[in-house]
């Protein structure tokens, strides 16, 4: 796939300050302490890194895919908006969220890491056929088949659970249970995928779908079923 089509660009127009009330707030969300971006010089010329620090841990993501450093720096804080707003739903944890992005990992209190984001359920109406054409969505976005996918709800027991077989043979499985409702899983599951893909397609992810997904891999063997 070609990450330079006009499909992968950001084609919003959020300002510098724009950007910089957005971290202000994702700093309050999630607790963020020495957030920096830093533009990068000679042959990185026109890349942006995001770093912070959160619970003790040293989060790094680089954007280097858009025309402008300024529409990486967008990028990024969409980016990490995407993160925060999965996290308070609490479809992923903290070490699904930033696995392919730590490059210090020194608090083990899980205790900490779990109570730590703001409970934001989804409040949203899609029906069951919504989500799944936002599924289908997704993976044509990723160039995953949908033969190579299995979604599977039950209503009485609360859940919502994606299985995804990556070109590389790598298994992805991912569940929401901690929505009020199967429907609201089923769409907070298709929206955590739909981010996923969306910052893919931007350049923000790893060009590998194994790191993108890293925090939901299946040890191997494992099947799709």
């Amino acid at each position: 796939m070609n990450r330079n089509t006009a499909r992968s660009q950001y084609r919003g127009q959020m300002s510098a300050e724009d950007i910089e009330g957005k971290l202000a707030r994702l700093r309050e969300r999630l607790g963020l302490e020495d957030v920096t971006f830093t533009e990068g010089t000679g042959l990185d010329a026109g890349s942006v890194s995001l770093r912070f620090m959160v619970l003790g841990r040293r989060v790094e993501r680089t954007c280097a895919t858009q025309p402008t450093p300024a529409a990486n720096s967008a990028c990024l804080a969409l980016w990490l908006e995407d993160r925060a707003r999965n996290l308070e739903r609490g479809i992923e944890s903290f070490e699904e969220a930033f696995a392919d992005c730590l490059v210090l990992a020194a608090n083990d209190d899980a205790d900490a890491v779990k109570g730590a984001w703001r409970v934001n359920h989804y409040e949203g109406q899609r029906s069951v056929e919504e989500c799944i054409e936002v599924f289908r969505s997704s993976l044509a976005r990723l160039a995953v088949a949908e033969r190579d996918v299995k979604v599977t709800w039950d209503t009485a027991a609360n859940w919502a659970r994606l299985r995804m077989r990556l070109p590389s043979g790598a298994i992805v499985d991912k569940t929401s249970r901690t929505q009020k409702s199967c429907e609201a899983n089923l769409a907070a599951l298709a929206l955590w995928l739909q981010s996923r893909a969306r910052n893919w397609e931007r350049g923000i992810e790893s060009l590998d779908l194994d790191r993108v997904f890293a925090g939901n891999l299946l040890p191997a063997p494992a099947k799709v079923a």
